[in-house]
């Protein structure tokens, strides 16, 4: 397994186990004064690589919209075909849009 994968995937367990134990109760603010402090900060966008695109089969979205994907985490290239694995979901690659000449 890539070492960038097997990277992302200690965070991301550190990053549930968290969550869960703040959705139990059991993280309090005397247990979280040793964390880093952040002074001055406002909510600020990042951008993350994600797949923009025409979806078709999605359980929530119709046929044929233009979609943005959740964060991409994984690229499985594999018998021909190409599939990702965003933050919610597994997505089948088909053609890459041509990018406009300027």
């Amino acid at each position: 397994m890539p070492t960038r994968i097997t990277e992302e995937i200690g965070r991301l367990r550190k990053l549930l186990t968290d969550l869960e134990r703040l959705e139990a109760g059991t993280i309090s603010p005397p247990a979280l004064m040793a964390v880093p402090f952040l002074d001055q900060w406002i909510h600020s966008p990042r951008e993350v690589p994600c797949l923009e695109g025409v979806v078709e089969g999605h359980p929530s979205l119709f046929d044929g919209h233009q979609i943005l994907t959740s964060e991409v985490y994984a690229h499985l290239y594999a018998d021909d075909e190409h599939f990702v694995r965003t933050l919610n979901r597994w997505y089948r690659l088909g053609s890459p849009r041509r990018r406009a000449r300027c």
